[in-house]
């Protein structure tokens, strides 16, 4: 475990209306991966990139008549970080292994592709799409990773199994088209 760990506390609040603004921050910190220890008041690890986008958020709070406040935690007592830690990793946990059956469910479709063998050149389509939203959402998983959970490798094996397997695919596709084009 990393030790002597800076954090920020956050908290705001904004008026009722409109309710897109407070859907707005929401979604903002959630892509941080803070974590939220009461209704509007969040923790999450001192970052200078996380440093940047609390302090726009606190911008576009106070521009819509808001309150925010942000306070840099030094220091908190070895269990209670260790606590912090295992909750933030609950999150990631949570995170990883929706993308892990996400990825799962991936390589069971191409298995299904191969075996009915129509259409196969929209499938390799449709495929390498899904691959794509299954990097960005690792991506966005990892960004938030600031403790590189476990799961983080598991899922990187994962989605290089989905590559090869879409690879593979694609290539049988196109040798057994390039057959059919030949005949």
């Amino acid at each position: 475990m990393e030790e002597n760990r800076t954090w920020y506390l956050f908290s705001y609040k904004v008026p009722a209306e409109p309710s897109t603004l407070r859907v707005r921050i929401w979604r903002n910190l959630k892509a941080l991966g803070v974590l939220y220890i009461q209704q509007s008041v969040c923790l999450v690890p001192k970052t200078p990139d996380i440093e940047n986008k609390l302090a726009k958020l606190r911008t576009l709070i106070g521009e819509h008549r808001g309150e925010s406040f942000m306070v840099e935690i030094v220091k908190f007592s070895h269990y209670s970080q260790q606590e912090l830690i295992q909750l933030f990793n609950a999150q990631r946990a949570m995170e990883y292994e929706e993308l892990l059956e996400s990825c799962s469910r991936f390589l069971q479709s191409i298995k299904d592709e191969i075996k009915t063998g129509q259409d196969q050149f929209g499938d390799i389509e449709e495929n390498e799409m899904e691959l794509m939203r299954l990097k960005r959402w690792h991506r966005k998983i990892m960004k938030r990773d600031y403790f590189k959970h476990e799961l983080s490798f598991h899922s990187k094996e994962c989605l290089k199994r989905c590559e090869e397997k879409l690879y593979s695919f694609s290539e049988a596709v196109y040798e057994l088209e390039g057959a059919y084009h030949a005949e």
